[in-house]
């Protein structure tokens, strides 16, 4: 219904319009609850089973990123020992012919460098893959100079059998990191799903909020406006207000509410 209709009508063919409307509503609105309590039906197992999905795989990333932290920090605390156990032997003169590889790389000050960054940076999980892997690669070039000299210094099997555990720690380490990042993405999608999921539950229980609220409304809305054309427009002195006083001021060439004054514009942070 366009504004100059909606004009041109009397009080009581407005009131008859809005009473067919309601009657209108009354008669549609219980198909609409019922599909919309029907699709919630659906929706609510698949919203609780995406929750579940997402959760369990949430969970599982977390207790990879513990299992991997837990590696490493094992591994850390292997190194140092290593590297104190190696001082000594240099001391005792129990390990000989230091590897000049080995002795330039300086691997434990290597291995702290990888180890502030993981624990310092803030990384994605392929840059904490990338460094993982120097771990290894960097342990098992140094374990393979040990094997070399076991022979000759039987002394070194404790030092060699340490950095065995080492690499097989940081083995570990990579192998829960590789699973993470597969679950990682596997978690969002299901987070994706769930929020898909969510959404679409909202919107259809706001209007079956909506559709319950207007339906329980009708016969109340259909009786004021029975009783309006029955015993007028203006004030009945019963609480239910005068509605032709807007009608009155436009007629008296009056605004029909209370204009609003305009915004004062605000000029070098002062107000005027």
């Amino acid at each position: 219904m366009d504004v100059n209709t909606l004009l041109a009508m009397t009080p009581e063919e407005v009131a008859q319009a809005i009473i067919a409307r309601r009657h209108e509503l009354g008669d549609t609105l219980p198909n609409i609850v019922r599909d919309r309590k029907q699709e919630l039906d659906q929706l609510n197992p698949l919203v609780e089973s995406a929750l579940k999905e997402r959760d369990k795989a949430t969970d599982e990333v977390s207790n990879l990123k513990e299992k991997r932290d837990f590696l490493q920090s094992e591994a850390k605390e292997l190194r140092k020992k290593l590297t104190s156990l190696r001082e000594t032997l240099i001391e005792e003169k129990k390990l000989k012919n230091p590897n000049p590889g080995w002795a330039k790389e300086k691997l434990a000050q290597k291995l702290a460098e990888i180890d502030e960054k993981v624990e310092t940076s803030a990384l994605d999980l392929n840059s904490e893959r990338k460094l993982l892997r120097q771990m290894r690669e960097l342990t098992r070039s140094h374990e393979e100079w040990v094997t070399q000299r076991l022979d000759s210094n039987p002394e070194l099997k404790e030092y060699r059998e340490g950095w065995q555990n080492h690499r097989q720690l940081l083995e570990d380490a990579d192998a829960a990191h590789e699973k993470l990042v597969g679950l990682a993405e596997i978690s969002g999608e299901h987070h994706t799903k769930y929020a898909e999921h969510k959404e679409v539950q909202r919107e259809a229980q706001s209007q079956l909020n909506r559709s319950k609220s207007l339906l329980s409304s009708v016969d109340d809305i259909v009786s004021y406006w029975n009783h309006r054309i029955e015993h007028g427009f203006e004030d009945l002195k019963d609480g239910t207000g005068d509605l032709m006083a807007a009608s009155r001021m436009v007629s008296e060439g009056k605004p029909s509410s209370m204009p609003q004054r305009p915004a004062v514009e605000n000029r070098g942070g002062e107000e005027e």
